[in-house]
C-alpha cells in the first residue's frame, strides 16, 4: 500500500490535473453569487455581457453568466498542457510560524495578474474580448486570492499539495486527486465537525447541473447563510482599500497561523488525519474568506464597470 501511495504522489506531482486550485467550482459560486447581490443594476447587465462570450466548452456547453463565471478559469484546465494560465492562481510566500512580515515573490502570481486584469478593465482601448477575458480572470482570481494555501508554501509542500490527509469524506475528488491539505481548504466551507464527527454539509453540483443564472439552486442557499453569519457590516477589513497585495498577505497570515494542523508537518508519504476540532475551526475561516472575497470581489465590480 505504502509503495502505491508513493507511486501515485510521485505521479499527482507531474500531472497538470493535480495543479494547485483555490476553492472549488462551488466556492467560486458562491463568492460570485454573495458579489451578485452587492452589484448595481447597471454592473450586473454589463458584467453579464462580458462573461456570457467566454469559452464555454468545458462548461457542458453551456453559456457562462456572472455567477458561474468565476468557474471558466480553472474548467479551461481541460485544455491540459496547454492551459496557459497556471503560475497566475497563487503566489508562493514562505511560511513562518507566526506569520512574519514579507517581500512580495517576483510576478507573475495572482496579485500581480489581478492587477493586469484591473488594468484591462480600466483600459478605454481594450475591446471587448480583452474585457472579457480580464473579468473572467478577476471574478476567478479575486476567489483564489483568498484561499489562505494559496498564499504561501510550507517546506516546499506547494501551498499544501504534498500535504497528504485523512478523515475527510470527500464525495467529488477527481480521479487523479489526492488526498491533501490543500484539496482540503479548497472545499472547507462544505465540511465540518458534529458531536466529533467530520461532515459534508451539502454536495456541490456537477458541471451540467450548475445554476442556469445568478440566484438558482444550492448556490444562492448557501452564499446567503454565509451572508447571514457574516454580514459586510461585521467585517472590517472590507472597508479598506482594493489591493491585492494586501489580500495575499492577509491570506499568508491565516495560512501561516491556522491553516496548517498542529506540530510539524508530515515527512515524506506520511498521512496525517484531520481532527474535528481542526475541520470545525477552518469550516469558519473559509466561509468567512467567501464572504470577505465577495464582498471585495462587488466593490470592485461596481468600481471598474459602474458609471
Amino acid at each position: 500500500m505504502n509503495a502505491l501511495r508513493t507511486l501515485a504522489f510521485a505521479a499527482c506531482a507531474m500531472l497538470a490535473p493535480c495543479a494547485a486550485r483555490a476553492w472549488d467550482p462551488a466556492g467560486h459560486m458562491i463568492i460570485d453569487q454573495i458579489a451578485w447581490e452587492q452589484m448595481t443594476p447597471a454592473v450586473r447587465t454589463r458584467a453579464d455581457d462580458l462573461v456570457k462570450t467566454l469559452d464555454s466548452r468545458f462548461n457542458a456547453g453551456q453559456p457562462y453568466h456572472f455567477v458561474t463565471a468565476g468557474c471558466w478559469l480553472d474548467d479551461m484546465r481541460g485544455l491540459g498542457r496547454e492551459y496557459p494560465w497556471s503560475k497566475l492562481h497563487y503566489i508562493d510566500i514562505p511560511w513562518t510560524p507566526a506569520g512574519a512580515p514579507i517581500q512580495s515573490p517576483s510576478a507573475p502570481h495572482v496579485v500581480s495578474a489581478i492587477e493586469d486584469s484591473v488594468k484591462a478593465l480600466r483600459d478605454p482601448a481594450a475591446d471587448s474580448s480583452q474585457r472579457t477575458v480580464a473579468l473572467g480572470m478577476l471574478v476567478h482570481l479575486v476567489g483564489d486570492i483568498h484561499q489562505p494555501l494559496h498564499a504561501t508554501e510550507r517546506n516546499n509542500d506547494r501551498g499544501g499539495n504534498t500535504y497528504l490527509i485523512s478523515g475527510v469524506p470527500f464525495s467529488d475528488l477527481g480521479q487523479k486527486q489526492l488526498q491533501t491539505l490543500h484539496t482540503y481548504w479548497d472545499k472547507a466551507f462544505r465540511f465540518d465537525a458534529v458531536d466529533g464527527r467530520i461532515l459534508e454539509t451539502w454536495t456541490a453540483p456537477r458541471v451540467d447541473n450548475r445554476p442556469g443564472a445568478p440566484g438558482q439552486g444550492v448556490i444562492v442557499t448557501e452564499a446567503r447563510k454565509i451572508m447571514a453569519e457574516f454580514p459586510r457590516s461585521s467585517l472590517p477589513e472590507v472597508a479598506e482599500p482594493a489591493d491585492a497585495l494586501r489580500w495575499a498577505t492577509e491570506s499568508y497570515r491565516i495560512a501561516c497561523r491556522q491553516a496548517y494542523p498542529p506540530g510539524d508537518p508530515p515527512a515524506n508519504t506520511e498521512v496525517r488525519p484531520l481532527t474535528p476540532e481542526f475541520v470545525h475551526e477552518s469550516h469558519k475561516i473559509a466561509c468567512r474568506r467567501l464572504a470577505v472575497a465577495g464582498y471585495r470581489l462587488a466593490a470592485l465590480v461596481n468600481d471598474l464597470l459602474g458609471p
